[in-house]
């Protein structure tokens, strides 16, 4: 029979998910506790968890297979315009799953620098060599053997917007659709529905994505999978902290993408207003099963342009050294932080400076293996504060 109330329907996914953290919880190593777990549910995090399946899957080479959802006549979900909204599944281990959040800018008002369209950012090229993590023949991807899930990104909220903005200055539609949890959760339940049986689940993103993978969606992971997984989150330079200077900015993307009516009740720090890493502090409290890296130049460029500090680049690396070092202060042993000085570059997982990008001496690559292998050889690296432009 199919459940078409909502309330009902949500009521009974949360409570499936609750009973099978306490049965885990005794059996399994421990993970999001019961209460936060309820907490996210009465703010909405898992509001739309079952409500969207694929019309289409097709076959898109190399492994890939393109998911389709129904907008639902712009009810479903859709990216930023109010087009078609699109996921991609690759087999691999079974027992190992990355889910991966494109990035690709953000949106608000009279601030429009974020990819429109799933279509844009299919996976890569075939006819041209695969770079970071996409080189699957590798054999200093850590990430080579898994599964994946791989979700565009289009919605100009970072995955975790839920709204809908009236702006004629938009120039693709007189509506901005802000549509990020409605489309993570798409692509989590896709990911539930592809690989039931993983052991190892990654949530990683880069830039905007990284953000994404930051935020809302290891709770999704908790919703659907439980505490069973071993469950990691990999930032890729998704800056997450946001220069508190920039009132107008901050105002206007608590207003346009509505995030913050899912804050947990208990998270009293968290704030649409203030800094966003609040957010990841209280699912370290709250999940003691999870452990997540963070990556980062100091200098980066294009999140000082998001940021209105581009002519301030050691403000900048004060603004995440300090930041996501109060993480690391507060849970040392599963938050750490990767930041190389002196370089402006943006993002590193899905091109060859994942092999060849240090800090310190150590190679990303071989961090990012031993952050999911859990070696004692992870540390946290912040280099020494070199210049740059």
């Amino acid at each position: 029979m199919r459940i078409r109330n909502r309330v009902v329907k949500r009521f009974l996914v949360v409570a499936i998910a609750l009973s099978a953290s306490v049965l885990m919880g005794h059996r399994c190593s421990p993970g999001l506790n019961i209460w936060a777990l309820f907490q996210l549910h009465q703010a909405g995090v898992d509001k739309y968890l079952g409500d969207f399946t694929p019309v289409a899957s097709v076959d898109a080479g190399d492994g890939w297979t393109k998911h389709s959802f129904d907008p639902d006549g712009g009810n479903g979900p859709i990216c930023i315009a109010g087009t078609g909204f699109s996921a991609f599944t690759r087999e691999g281990n079974p027992n190992k799953l990355l889910i991966m959040l494109q990035g690709g800018g953000a949106c608000w008002q009279d601030f429009y620098n974020c990819n429109i369209l799933a279509e844009d950012q299919e996976p890569e090229d075939q006819s041209v060599p695969p770079e970071g993590i996409w080189d699957f023949s590798s054999p200093d991807n850590p990430f080579a053997d898994y599964s994946i899930v791989y979700m565009p990104y289009c919605d100009g909220s970072v995955f975790t917007g839920d709204n809908d903005v009236v702006d004629t200055n938009f120039p693709f539609g007189p509506v901005r659709f802000h549509r990020g949890l409605r489309n993570v959760t798409a692509g989590m339940d896709l990911a539930k529905a592809t690989f039931p049986d993983a052991r190892r689940i990654t949530v990683a993103g880069s830039s905007a994505g990284g953000v994404g993978a930051s935020a809302f969606s290891p709770f999704l992971v908790r919703f659907l999978y439980g505490n069973h997984p071993r469950l990691t989150v990999f930032n890729d330079a998704g800056p997450v902290a946001v220069n508190l200077n920039e009132t107008g900015a901050i105002q206007a993307r608590a207003a346009d993408w509505q995030f913050g009516q899912f804050y947990p009740a208990s998270c009293t720090d968290c704030d649409d207003e203030g800094q966003a890493t609040e957010i990841i502090k209280w699912r370290l409290d709250n999940d003691w099963g999870i452990r997540e890296a963070f990556y980062e130049t100091d200098a980066d460029l294009t999140n000082r342009f998001f940021m209105n500090m581009l002519f301030d680049p050691l403000g900048y690396r004060d603004l995440i050294v300090t930041e996501h070092g109060l993480l690391n202060a507060a849970h040392p042993w599963r938050y750490k932080r990767f930041i190389v000085s002196g370089d402006g570059s943006h993002t590193a997982l899905q091109g060859n400076l994942f092999y060849s990008q240090d800090a310190n001496g150590v190679l990303l690559s071989d961090w990012t293996d031993d952050f999911l292998r859990r070696r004692p050889s992870w540390t946290d690296i912040v280099e020494d504060y070199v210049p740059s432009f």
